[in-house]
């Protein structure tokens, strides 16, 4: 037995022995070049700057060898190149050097082999130049300049005129030829773009335009008063007339105080006439009155006002504080109001907080009267609409009011001959200094 293992032993090793002596099917592959490439087929570079990257001989097991290189620029007026070393890798490493706006193409060649790659060379940057503001209403020109890496002009090298952009089509728009036209009050981008090879990339440059309202077109009737007043603009003659759109959105004409920092409610509105309610300022500093979207053209115009106090009370203050003294509602119609304090969950919590106001709704009819409230303010602020059946306020109603809605709205019915108290309070002012909020009664005086 032992004879015949051995035998079978040394059987398998003469089988191996023989298998290692076989030669590898790859060799022949090794050493000798069979291509070139360099690093990209494309390559981008800055005028005024410069790029790296190599060529390299290939073998057939796509292993790099050492081989001469040599590259060449095909239009050394757009870009040139230089020779580097990259030992100790086996490759030919060279700079290629932007010189003008365009176009080339780069040979490079060894071993027998040769590879092309494409160049362009474009601007570092773009700037647009300018005034910073444009007035409402009208145009600007701007204008643009194309720079090298080293800050040279080169908008002569025939580089294309860039495509121009604003962020905001409401506050301005502009033409192609990058002349910019104003409309709503406020800060607007204009951006010029030039598009920088064949994918997605560019260089761009963005200005910072301030639109600024023109002088009011007109005469008002006060330009000192009070919080809840009614200041009344009228058209000049020549001059268009007002916008007659009254809806909240960018086409609507609307009216704000300290430039656009207070929006206030408009009263009532003619071609040739426009009443604005004036809102809490909380002080008597210069606070312009800015009207936005003012005519056809989408003009914004302003005034030069001052509040002739820093309180925040209304007209009704501090009657409107208590039901017993709350003054009286007699027809349908808008009331303003301005609640402010602290009012945590409603309440009075700090001295001076006004966080309640009241009005005396009578039903002088024979029946019972559907009544219904719609309350706007502006800001982050909770104001809420409630209901007194007597004067104690000992019986309260919200009538579908004290939401956490803006607009907020009510419907009640009175019966006939009592006396009502709407309640509008100041649930929370959400940091807010002030609310400035508008009644709308309506059905007063019809039949449910």
């Amino acid at each position: 037995m032992n004879s015949r293992l051995f035998g079978l032993l040394g059987a398998a090793l003469v089988g191996i022995t023989s298998a290692g002596c076989k030669s590898d099917p790859t060799a022949d592959l090794a050493g000798a070049g069979v291509r070139l490439a360099t690093e990209f087929s494309y390559r981008e570079v800055v005028v005024a700057d410069s790029v790296r990257t190599f060529a390299t001989v290939f073998d057939g097991l796509n292993s790099p060898v050492v081989a001469a290189i040599t590259v060449r620029s095909l239009n050394t007026a757009v870009a040139t190149v230089s020779t580097v070393s990259d030992d100790p890798l086996a490759r030919q490493g060279f700079w290629v050097h932007g010189i003008t706006y365009g176009t080339t193409k780069v040979v490079a060649e060894g071993g027998g082999f040769a590879d092309t790659m494409d160049v362009a060379a474009f601007p570092a940057k773009i700037v647009v130049s300018g005034r910073d503001s444009v007035i409402s209403g009208s145009t600007r020109q701007y204008t643009f300049a194309y720079f090298a890496a080293d800050n040279t002009d080169i908008t002569a090298q025939g580089i294309p005129v860039p495509s121009w952009r604003t962020n905001d089509a409401n506050r301005g728009t502009t033409t192609q030829a990058g002349l910019l036209s104003g409309f709503d009050p406020g800060v607007v981008t204009l951006t010029a773009v030039s598009a920088r090879g064949p994918g997605n990339d560019s260089v761009r440059s963005a200005k910072i335009v301030f639109v600024d309202p023109k002088p009011f077109q007109g005469t008002t009737n006060a330009l000192i008063s009070t919080p809840t007043d009614t200041v009344r603009f009228a058209r000049a003659v020549g001059a268009r007339r007002f916008n007659m759109d009254s809806s909240a959105t960018a086409t609507g004409l609307r009216a704000t105080f300290k430039f656009v920092a207070i929006p206030t409610f408009i009263a009532r509105r003619t071609a040739d006439s426009l009443y604005v309610i004036v809102p809490p300022i909380g002080d008597t500093t210069t606070a312009d009155l800015v009207i936005t979207r003012a005519d056809s053209g989408k003009t914004a115009e302003k005034v030069s006002y001052k509040s002739s106090t820093a309180s925040l009370l209304d007209h009704q203050d501090p009657a409107s504080d208590d039901p017993a003294t709350a003054t009286a509602i007699t027809t349908n119609g808008d009331y303003y109001v301005v609640l402010h304090g602290t009012c945590t969950g409603g309440v009075f919590t700090n001295p001076g907080d006004d966080c309640d106001d009241f009005y005396a709704v009578t039903n002088t009819g024979a029946t019972s009267d559907s009544m219904r409230v719609q309350l706007d303010w502006g800001g982050a602020a909770d104001v809420d609409v409630l209901w007194c059946r007597n004067v104690a306020c000992s019986s309260v109603t919200t009538g579908g009011g004290a939401t956490a809605s803006n607009p907020e709205i009510s419907r009640v019915f009175i019966p006939a001959g009592a006396t009502w108290y709407l309640w509008i309070n100041l649930f929370d002012p959400a940091g807010t200094k002030s609310s400035f909020a508008r009644i709308r009664l309506s059905g007063k005086g019809v039949a449910p």
